[in-house]
Protein backbone atom coordinates (compact mmCIF):
# COMPACT_ATOMS: atom_id res chain seq x y z
CA UNK A 1 0.00 0.00 0.00
CA UNK A 2 2.79 2.43 0.90
CA UNK A 3 4.41 1.78 -2.48
CA UNK A 4 1.17 2.89 -4.18
CA UNK A 5 1.07 6.35 -2.59
CA UNK A 6 4.74 7.25 -3.15
CA UNK A 7 6.64 6.69 -6.38
CA UNK A 8 10.44 6.67 -6.28
CA UNK A 9 12.55 7.39 -9.35
CA UNK A 10 16.26 6.70 -8.89
CA UNK A 11 18.76 8.47 -11.10
CA UNK A 12 22.56 7.98 -11.06
CA UNK A 13 23.10 10.67 -8.40
CA UNK A 14 19.71 12.05 -7.42
CA UNK A 15 16.26 10.75 -6.41
CA UNK A 16 12.75 11.93 -7.27
CA UNK A 17 9.94 11.29 -4.78
CA UNK A 18 6.45 11.59 -6.30
CA UNK A 19 3.33 11.92 -4.13
CA UNK A 20 0.85 9.54 -5.76
CA UNK A 21 -2.70 10.21 -4.59
CA UNK A 22 -3.86 12.23 -7.61
CA UNK A 23 -7.52 11.42 -7.00
CA UNK A 24 -7.16 13.22 -3.62
CA UNK A 25 -4.95 16.01 -5.03
CA UNK A 26 -2.11 14.21 -3.22
CA UNK A 27 -3.54 15.00 0.21
CA UNK A 28 -1.26 13.80 2.99
CA UNK A 29 -2.49 10.84 5.04
CA UNK A 30 -0.83 8.49 7.50
CA UNK A 31 0.09 5.92 4.84
CA UNK A 32 1.82 8.60 2.78
CA UNK A 33 3.66 9.99 5.81
CA UNK A 34 4.88 6.47 6.62
CA UNK A 35 6.05 5.94 3.05
CA UNK A 36 7.92 9.25 3.02
CA UNK A 37 9.52 8.49 6.38
CA UNK A 38 10.73 5.08 5.22
CA UNK A 39 12.21 6.41 1.98
CA UNK A 40 13.87 9.37 3.70
CA UNK A 41 15.57 6.94 6.08
CA UNK A 42 17.14 5.23 3.05
CA UNK A 43 18.15 8.50 1.38
CA UNK A 44 19.82 9.81 4.55
CA UNK A 45 22.29 6.93 4.43
CA UNK A 46 22.97 7.08 0.69
CA UNK A 47 26.15 9.07 -0.03
CA UNK A 48 25.64 8.62 -3.77
CA UNK A 49 22.42 10.70 -3.60
CA UNK A 50 23.42 14.32 -4.11
CA UNK A 51 19.98 15.91 -4.59
CA UNK A 52 16.31 15.06 -4.00
CA UNK A 53 13.29 16.22 -6.00
CA UNK A 54 9.81 16.19 -4.44
CA UNK A 55 6.79 16.52 -6.74
CA UNK A 56 3.20 15.39 -7.09
CA UNK A 57 1.40 13.14 -9.56
CA UNK A 58 -1.47 14.64 -11.54
CA UNK A 59 -2.81 18.20 -11.52
CA UNK A 60 -1.83 19.13 -7.93
CA UNK A 61 1.37 19.07 -5.92
CA UNK A 62 -0.38 18.58 -2.59
CA UNK A 63 -3.66 19.98 -1.24
CA UNK A 64 -2.58 19.57 2.39
CA UNK A 65 -3.40 17.11 5.14
CA UNK A 66 -6.37 14.86 4.36
CA UNK A 67 -8.98 16.22 6.78
CA UNK A 68 -11.02 13.04 6.44
CA UNK A 69 -8.16 11.21 8.13
CA UNK A 70 -6.94 13.97 10.45
CA UNK A 71 -7.73 11.92 13.56
CA UNK A 72 -5.33 9.18 12.47
CA UNK A 73 -2.65 11.75 11.60
CA UNK A 74 -2.84 14.00 14.66
CA UNK A 75 -3.76 11.56 17.41
CA UNK A 76 -3.15 8.13 15.95
CA UNK A 77 0.33 7.58 17.35
CA UNK A 78 1.88 7.08 13.90
CA UNK A 79 4.37 9.14 11.93
CA UNK A 80 3.62 12.80 12.58
CA UNK A 81 3.70 15.56 9.93
CA UNK A 82 6.27 17.45 12.02
CA UNK A 83 8.59 14.43 12.01
CA UNK A 84 8.49 14.11 8.23
CA UNK A 85 8.84 17.85 7.61
CA UNK A 86 11.83 18.00 9.93
CA UNK A 87 13.42 14.94 8.32
CA UNK A 88 13.19 16.49 4.86
CA UNK A 89 14.61 19.77 6.09
CA UNK A 90 17.55 18.00 7.75
CA UNK A 91 18.53 15.86 4.77
CA UNK A 92 22.26 16.38 4.15
CA UNK A 93 21.79 16.97 0.41
CA UNK A 94 19.85 19.82 -1.28
CA UNK A 95 16.16 19.28 -1.96
CA UNK A 96 13.95 20.70 -4.71
CA UNK A 97 10.16 21.00 -4.59
CA UNK A 98 8.54 21.06 -8.05
CA UNK A 99 5.00 22.31 -7.46
CA UNK A 100 1.95 22.53 -9.72
CA UNK A 101 -1.74 23.16 -9.23
CA UNK A 102 -2.92 23.20 -5.63
CA UNK A 103 -0.02 23.60 -3.20
CA UNK A 104 -1.94 24.35 -0.05
CA UNK A 105 -1.41 24.40 3.73
CA UNK A 106 0.45 21.14 4.56
CA UNK A 107 1.40 20.90 0.90
CA UNK A 108 2.97 24.35 0.96
CA UNK A 109 4.73 23.52 4.24
CA UNK A 110 6.08 20.39 2.56
CA UNK A 111 7.44 22.53 -0.28
CA UNK A 112 8.93 25.02 2.19
CA UNK A 113 10.90 22.29 3.91
CA UNK A 114 12.84 21.93 0.65
CA UNK A 115 15.82 24.17 -0.11
CA UNK A 116 14.63 25.20 -3.57
CA UNK A 117 11.18 25.56 -5.15
CA UNK A 118 10.18 25.61 -8.82
CA UNK A 119 6.54 26.37 -9.65
CA UNK A 120 4.48 25.68 -12.73
CA UNK A 121 2.67 28.74 -14.09
CA UNK A 122 -0.68 27.32 -13.04
CA UNK A 123 0.33 26.67 -9.42
CA UNK A 124 -1.73 28.03 -6.51
CA UNK A 125 0.22 28.38 -3.25
CA UNK A 126 -1.48 29.21 0.02
CA UNK A 127 -2.18 28.58 3.68
CA UNK A 128 -5.82 28.09 4.68
CA UNK A 129 -5.84 27.19 8.43
CA UNK A 130 -7.73 30.42 9.20
CA UNK A 131 -10.65 29.06 7.17
CA UNK A 132 -11.04 26.02 9.43
CA UNK A 133 -10.00 27.47 12.80
CA UNK A 134 -6.55 25.88 12.97
CA UNK A 135 -3.11 27.29 13.73
CA UNK A 136 0.21 26.23 12.16
CA UNK A 137 2.95 25.25 14.60
CA UNK A 138 5.69 27.69 15.63
CA UNK A 139 8.34 26.10 13.35
CA UNK A 140 6.03 26.64 10.37
CA UNK A 141 5.70 30.36 11.15
CA UNK A 142 9.44 30.52 11.56
CA UNK A 143 9.98 28.89 8.17
CA UNK A 144 7.61 31.32 6.43
CA UNK A 145 9.24 34.35 8.04
CA UNK A 146 12.70 33.06 7.11
CA UNK A 147 11.53 32.69 3.52
CA UNK A 148 9.26 35.66 2.76
CA UNK A 149 9.45 37.93 5.82
CA UNK A 150 6.77 38.92 8.37
CA UNK A 151 4.71 41.19 6.08
CA UNK A 152 4.24 38.58 3.36
CA UNK A 153 3.66 35.88 5.98
CA UNK A 154 0.83 38.00 7.38
CA UNK A 155 -0.73 38.34 3.91
CA UNK A 156 -0.55 34.59 3.32
CA UNK A 157 -1.88 33.60 6.76
CA UNK A 158 -4.53 36.26 7.44
CA UNK A 159 -6.20 36.35 4.01
CA UNK A 160 -5.94 32.57 3.42
CA UNK A 161 -6.13 33.23 -0.33
CA UNK A 162 -3.80 31.17 -2.53
CA UNK A 163 -1.19 33.15 -4.47
CA UNK A 164 -0.54 32.54 -8.14
CA UNK A 165 2.91 31.53 -9.32
CA UNK A 166 3.88 35.04 -10.40
CA UNK A 167 3.05 36.57 -7.00
CA UNK A 168 4.81 33.68 -5.26
CA UNK A 169 7.95 34.38 -7.29
CA UNK A 170 7.66 38.10 -6.56
CA UNK A 171 7.81 37.60 -2.80
CA UNK A 172 10.42 34.83 -2.88
CA UNK A 173 8.11 31.95 -2.00
CA UNK A 174 9.41 30.14 -5.09
CA UNK A 175 12.70 30.56 -6.93
CA UNK A 176 11.56 29.99 -10.51
CA UNK A 177 8.36 29.75 -12.57
CA UNK A 178 8.15 27.59 -15.71
CA UNK A 179 5.42 26.50 -18.13
CA UNK A 180 3.29 23.70 -16.71
CA UNK A 181 4.59 21.09 -19.15
CA UNK A 182 8.23 21.92 -18.35
CA UNK A 183 8.10 21.52 -14.56
CA UNK A 184 9.56 18.03 -14.24
CA UNK A 185 12.31 18.76 -16.76
CA UNK A 186 13.26 22.01 -14.99
CA UNK A 187 13.57 20.17 -11.67
CA UNK A 188 15.72 17.48 -13.32
CA UNK A 189 18.05 20.14 -14.73
CA UNK A 190 18.57 21.72 -11.31
CA UNK A 191 19.06 18.35 -9.60
CA UNK A 192 21.61 17.25 -12.20
CA UNK A 193 23.46 20.57 -11.92
CA UNK A 194 23.61 20.32 -8.11
CA UNK A 195 24.68 16.69 -8.32
CA UNK A 196 27.48 17.70 -10.68
CA UNK A 197 29.02 20.06 -8.13
CA UNK A 198 31.44 19.00 -5.39
CA UNK A 199 29.30 17.01 -2.90
CA UNK A 200 31.33 17.86 0.22
CA UNK A 201 31.17 21.56 -0.65
CA UNK A 202 27.42 21.54 -1.32
CA UNK A 203 26.59 19.62 1.86
CA UNK A 204 28.73 22.00 3.92
CA UNK A 205 26.95 24.96 2.32
CA UNK A 206 23.58 23.55 3.37
CA UNK A 207 24.76 23.07 6.97
CA UNK A 208 26.12 26.62 7.03
CA UNK A 209 22.89 28.18 5.75
CA UNK A 210 20.77 26.25 8.23
CA UNK A 211 23.08 27.08 11.15
CA UNK A 212 22.95 30.84 10.46
CA UNK A 213 19.15 30.84 10.39
CA UNK A 214 18.69 28.56 13.39
CA UNK A 215 20.82 30.78 15.62
CA UNK A 216 18.92 33.85 14.51
CA UNK A 217 15.58 32.37 15.58
CA UNK A 218 16.41 30.57 18.84
CA UNK A 219 13.76 32.05 21.12
CA UNK A 220 11.45 30.52 23.68
CA UNK A 221 8.00 29.72 22.30
CA UNK A 222 6.38 27.55 24.97
CA UNK A 223 3.54 30.03 25.36
CA UNK A 224 2.91 30.01 21.61
CA UNK A 225 2.82 26.20 21.63
CA UNK A 226 0.22 26.28 24.41
CA UNK A 227 -1.83 28.85 22.51
CA UNK A 228 -1.65 26.70 19.40
CA UNK A 229 -2.89 23.64 21.27
CA UNK A 230 -5.87 25.64 22.57
CA UNK A 231 -6.72 26.77 19.04
CA UNK A 232 -6.34 23.32 17.50
CA UNK A 233 -8.54 21.67 20.17
CA UNK A 234 -11.17 24.44 20.27
CA UNK A 235 -14.82 24.06 19.32
CA UNK A 236 -14.17 26.40 16.41
CA UNK A 237 -11.51 24.04 15.07
CA UNK A 238 -13.93 21.12 15.24
CA UNK A 239 -16.57 23.23 13.50
CA UNK A 240 -14.11 24.31 10.84
CA UNK A 241 -13.18 20.77 9.85
CA UNK A 242 -16.81 19.63 9.92
CA UNK A 243 -17.91 22.57 7.78
CA UNK A 244 -15.16 21.83 5.26
CA UNK A 245 -16.19 18.19 4.97
CA UNK A 246 -19.86 19.17 4.69
CA UNK A 247 -19.01 21.88 2.13
CA UNK A 248 -20.68 24.70 4.02
CA UNK A 249 -19.67 27.97 5.63
CA UNK A 250 -18.47 27.50 9.24
CA UNK A 251 -20.23 29.18 12.13
CA UNK A 252 -17.53 30.69 14.35
CA UNK A 253 -18.22 31.24 18.07
CA UNK A 254 -14.75 32.17 19.25
CA UNK A 255 -14.61 29.28 21.69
Amino acid sequence: MADDVLKVERHPNYVTLILNRPEKRNALNQVLFQALDAELAVIEKSPEVRAVILRGEGRAFCSGIDLREIGQIVGGGGVTPEHVFSRIQKLPMPTIAAVQGDTLTGGLVLALTCDLRIAAQGARLGMTPARIGYLPTFPIFRRFIETVGPANTAEIMYLADPLDAARSREIGLVHKVVPDDQLAAAADVWAAKIAGNAPLSVRAMKVSIQRVMSKAFEIDHKDIDELGNKVRTSNDAKEGVLAFLEKRKPVWKGE
